[in-house]
């Protein structure tokens, strides 16, 4: 084997387009490093903006539940639950439906009786009716189909007297006023 150098000889390099090469490589590299910092730039800009946003909203929502939870001394429980009982109290007597009472009051008015007057008393669940009626017989009729058919607990004749009344005609007639209680109305 023989090896032949020959070290008068050089290689020739473009040194010109090697630096070329070299400042596009460079300005390749350039560009694709910002281009890379704008991405990170503006991912963090948005994270920023959604993290506020996020304070936002969680402000918001707790402006819509009342605020920010708060511990309540004795007195001001004490407060919220009688409000509460109150509230709970109206809640109820809005809950009992007064067109099916006259309903079945109306079913079970035989001729002759009428009622005037309706005072409900929500503690006792009981219902106090005044009314007049015609004679005794209708009266009886009434207070037997409230016993038998009107779904309450008890019915109790409060009191009861004659007592003369005009008609549409002007015509002055006897009758009798009664007043009930019914109980487990509501």
């Amino acid at each position: 084997m023989k090896f032949n150098l020959n070290l008068a000889s050089r290689r020739y390099v473009n040194k010109r387009a090697l630096n070329y090469a070299f400042l596009i490589v460079f300005a390749v590299l350039f560009l694709f490093v910002a281009w890379k910092m704008n991405v990170l730039l503006t991912g963090n800009r948005s994270l920023q903006l959604n993290q506020q946003q996020l304070v936002e909203t969680q402000r918001q929502l707790q402006g819509l539940r009342g605020g920010p939870h708060k511990i309540l001394t004795s007195k001001e429980r004490e407060k919220l639950k009688s409000e509460y009982v109150v509230a709970a109290g109206l809640l109820s007597q809005d809950a009992f439906r007064w067109t099916r009472l006259l309903d079945r009051m109306e079913k079970l008015l035989p001729e002759g009786v009428s009622l005037s007057g309706f005072t409900p008393d929500y503690k006792k669940k009981s219902l106090t009716l005044n009314g007049r009626a015609t004679n005794l017989k209708k009266m009886r009729i009434f207070l037997d189909k409230l016993l038998k058919k009107g779904d309450f607990k008890e019915v109790f004749l409060k009191s009861h007297s004659r007592i003369k009344v005009r008609d549409h005609a002007g015509t002055e007639r006897s009758a009798i006023s009664f007043s009930l209680q019914l109980e487990g109305v509501f």
